[in-house]
């Protein structure tokens, strides 16, 4: 099953951008529609180290691991496994790769790996495909476009 493919281009070189994506994931993910808990107080975070986790943070302390980083390379690229909601033997995969265009950057996602879900696999890809399109695209484009 092919991979949901996303691009978007920046007015920020790859290195803000990489920032922005991952340093600063908390600050622009849409925690109230795209969490497992989706009430007010949940937080969302990365840690920016191979092995780090992609972790939830909801209001009454529990956390949610939603994936783990399996590669830094800021300025480049990230990578990290993804199964919110999920056991870890079914999570895909979620590459972000960050290329200079101009003065500014060009951001692709690319989630695979649907394989890992059996047969729920292409009705969860076709919910990610909008998914990715608002999470990406309209909340990471504009907390971005707003750094510069």
């Amino acid at each position: 099953m092919a991979p949901i493919v996303r691009s978007l281009e920046l007015p920020l070189g790859p290195a803000m951008a990489f920032e922005c994506f991952a340093g600063r994931f908390g600050e622009w993910w849409p925690v109230l529609t795209h969490s497992l808990a989706r009430s007010e107080g949940t937080r969302c975070g990365m840690e920016l180290r191979e092995g780090g986790r992609v972790v939830e943070h909801a209001p009454g302390g529990e956390e949610q691991v939603w994936g783990s980083v399996t590669r830094v390379e800021p300025g480049r690229r990230l990578g990290f496994t993804w199964h919110p909601g999920r056991e870890p033997e079914s999570a895909q995969w979620v590459e972000v790769l960050f290329e200079p265009l101009g003065p500014g950057s060009r951001v692709t996602l690319r989630h695979g790996g649907w394989e890992a879900l059996g047969e729920i696999a292409p009705i969860l890809r076709r919910e990610y495909v909008p998914g990715w399109r608002y999470v990406l695209g309209d909340c990471f484009a504009a907390f971005a476009r707003e750094q510069k």
